[in-house]
């Protein structure tokens, strides 16, 4: 992976943050972006690493990541990897969900990977990867998450449709539902007793953790893989339903 050039979205904090300094241990060059949190994007920004380039974007703006793809192929030429993880939620049931809070949901987690898979698809060099990160709740819902839910589900399908497509140049593309992983987004709105909950109903027997998600995300990636596109793989630990 040496030199090889990335672009993460939603980088800043997270699963995505551990991917990019996995990535940035491998000697890559890594460009992500965030939507809004300086804090999280200037806390990246201080490891002050020469291969490291963050950049503000909001991946459901088109105008906004295609600045990003004409950066990368005006100072590299090319990319190589894409890693889609840029996401959100906002909770609420069917009945009283507001229309324009689905859509946001929907356009940031899936739209926005389909803008940047879109973008991304004329500067990749062939034998590139792709790999989106979807949810487990894309294969087993849950009441007052829909549009998560949805969204999750829509990038696990298009994943496959993208793994075709992409083949003509050999770029492999592939997903990742990691369980829930208590990130400080994805813990707004869980109590003690529950996250304990989701620990004791898990056969493993703990949560899923960003270095899992980062560590399958990295083997996707590599040449180990090299025969591997289309496919969507949990991360669960046997908990299967």
């Amino acid at each position: 992976m040496e030199n090889k050039i990335a672009f993460v979205t939603g980088g800043t904090s997270g699963i995505g943050k551990e991917i990019v300094l996995r990535l940035l241990d491998k000697g890559c060059y890594v460009i992500t972006c965030y939507n809004n949190n300086e804090k999280n994007a200037n806390e990246l920004r201080n490891i002050s690493n020469d291969k490291l380039i963050v950049k503000k974007c909001d991946v459901s703006n088109e105008q906004e990541v295609k600045l990003i793809i004409d950066f990368i192929k005006e100072t590299y030429g090319h990319l190589d990897y894409l890693i889609n993880n840029a996401g959100t939620f906002i909770d609420s049931y069917i009945k009283e969900f507001d229309i324009e809070d689905f859509k946001k949901v929907i356009n940031i987690n899936f739209i926005g990977k389909v803008i940047c898979s879109k973008l991304s698809y004329p500067i990749m060099k062939e034998k590139g990867a792709i790999v989106n990160i979807s949810s487990s709740l894309g294969i087993t819902p849950c009441e007052e998450s829909a549009a998560y839910c949805a969204s999750a589900a829509a990038i696990i399908n298009f994943t496959k449709a993208s793994a075709l497509e992409f083949s003509d140049k050999l770029i492999r593309v592939n997903s990742i539902c990691p369980s829930f992983t208590p990130t400080p987004l994805a813990l707004r709105g869980w109590t003690k007793e529950e996250i304990e909950e989701k620990i004791k109903n898990t056969p493993l027997k703990r949560l899923n953790t960003v270095e899992d998600t980062a560590n399958l995300c990295l083997f996707l990636l590599s040449e180990e893989a090299s025969f591997i596109s289309g496919e969507n793989i949990s991360i669960n630990g046997a908990r299967l339903k």
